[in-house]
């Protein structure tokens, strides 16, 4: 068993659960399904290298996706995963696109009802920010945590954080002076599907925000989020 064989297996990573696999600060970062992330200094290659090759591809220069959790193949060759998170392929050959798409049977997908994950792709140049947030709940049934599960662009520039950097990342590990405040009125949109308009200050990156939440789907929050005039 190699090295790096032995680091996989340590993590728990294997082809069952790695979504995929992409650079990120001259870094390979491993995304398994349950939304924790992995960075080692090797390159993808050689990750790719110690998977079925049966179950991965390389669908651009340092990008590998797991085949079984692609859920769309656009006509110009962006790859939308099971999470939500879209990757553009190599953009010289888009035949090979569309034939791989009819090859893992996704030629008919515009006859399949969109996910959630996959509708909130039609937002990423809203110009309003919006996200999607999966409630951590304890075992008593109170919030504890969110994790953002969609971000779109002007998401990333009211936050200042890249989207790459909050996509299946704990809020509180985006922000660890995160307030607590906010998880009270999320569990409930999350849990009992009401709607909320909250006005408050975020300390987190020190704006007024009103931020107006309802729920997509039982166990999620939707946010759509306004600076507030100074």
């Amino acid at each position: 068993m190699t090295d790096l064989n032995a680091w996989l297996q340590k993590n728990g990573l294997c082809a069952e659960n790695i979504l995929y696999i992409y650079r990120k600060d001259r870094k390979t970062v491993i995304q398994r399904t349950d939304g924790e992330e992995f960075a080692l200094f090797v390159s993808v290659h050689s990750v790719l290298s110690a998977l079925p090759e049966r179950d991965f591809l390389s669908i651009s220069k340092g990008t590998v996706v797991c085949r079984s959790h692609i859920v769309n193949i656009s006509n110009d060759g962006v790859y939308t995963m099971s999470d939500g998170r879209t990757f553009q392929g190599r953009k010289r050959d888009m035949s090979s696109h569309r034939r791989l798409s009819a090859e893992i049977g996704l030629t008919n997908t515009k006859h399949r009802p969109l996910s959630m994950l996959e509708k909130c792709s039609l937002l990423d140049n809203m110009p309003l920010a919006f996200c999607v947030i999966e409630l951590v709940f304890n075992e008593d049934g109170h919030g504890v945590d969110f994790i953002f599960r969609y971000c779109n662009a002007e998401m990333a520039n009211v936050e200042g954080v890249p989207v790459e950097e909050m996509l299946n990342r704990s809020f509180y590990k985006v922000f660890p002076n995160g307030d607590k405040k906010w998880l009270v009125s999320y569990a409930d949109i999350a849990l009992n599907g009401t709607k909320h308009t909250l006005h408050d200050y975020s300390p987190e990156i020190g704006k007024n925000l009103i931020i107006h939440c309802y729920q997509p789907e039982p166990g999620y929050c939707a946010c759509v989020l306004q600076v507030a005039d100074q």
